[in-house]
Formats: structure tokens, sequence, C-alpha cells
């Protein structure tokens, strides 16, 4: 899994982009540690279904990460988002408790505790401990090392 991180081709079409986005995320999920108490419900990432990602992430609807089965859904009142992919543009975002927030190609540098960027037709991401930290959320260093930036 983590090998997709590392050697990650160019970026060649916006499907073939979406595709590698929606790994990138998915494997970002395996190797996240969440607070206890989520017990085997299922790890939701939320997306609006207008994004670009959505029908990529819906592909990977029932994967398991961690125990859990991964589920792919629209936000709405009273969901809770393990994981929130924000599009592109956003410039700052924080979760709700414990929620991972990964921003598509973040206009003002980090805007979450995880940024898809592409850098030199690649794709590439940056982590924000701290970020992370304040959702209660902890990243394997294996993850880490891949990161092009950490703070």
């Amino acid at each position: 899994m983590l090998a997709l991180l590392a050697a990650a081709p160019p970026v060649l079409a916006q499907t073939d982009d979406a595709v590698l986005k929606a790994a990138y995320i998915y494997n970002i999920a395996q190797f996240t540690a969440w607070p206890a108490g989520a017990g085997t419900r299922p790890l939701n990432v939320c997306v609006g279904s207008g994004h670009v990602l959505w029908e990529s992430l819906r592909r990977l609807q029932g994967k398991p990460v961690e125990g859990r089965r991964l589920a792919i859904v629209e936000p709405a009142p009273g969901t809770v988002c393990d994981v929130a992919v924000l599009p592109a543009g956003a410039e700052r975002a924080a979760g709700d408790g414990a929620t991972l927030v990964i921003v598509d190609e973040p206009a003002g540098g980090y805007a979450g505790a995880v940024a898809l960027v592409e850098e030199d037709q690649r794709l590439r991401f940056d982590i924000d401990t701290k970020e992370a930290a304040r959702a209660g959320l902890r990243f394997s260093s294996r993850l880490l090392r891949l990161a092009r930036n950490v703070r």
C-alpha cells in the first residue's frame, strides 16, 4: 500500500488523477490511528457528490480499514465524518472531533491535517501533525516518511 504512495506515476488525466487521489486517501486512512471508541461502525469518508473525487472514492466503498469498512457518504447534518475530503481552493478547515481533514490542492498551503498537492506532475501530500493531534489523530511514522512536508 505504501508503495503506491512512494512510486506514484506522473499525473496525466483528470480521471487518472481522481483514481490516484482516491487511492492516496484510502492509504492515508490505513495509516491513521483514530481515538478508541469507534468500534466496528463504518469509517465514513465525507465528500460532496459534486466533488471530482466522488466516483473514484465510491469505487472504494466497503474496503477494509483497520477492522472497519470504508463508507463514502455525502456530508449531512448529524453525519459522523471520520475523513472529510474538501475541494481545491479550501483555505483552512478544521474537522469536528476526530475527523481527518484532507484538502485536495489547497490554495494557501496547509489547509487541514493532510493536503494533496501536485508537484512536478506527481501527486504528493503534506501533513500537519498539529492539526491531526487537535483532532485526536496520529499518523504512522511510515506515512510521515513519505510526506513531502511534515509540520
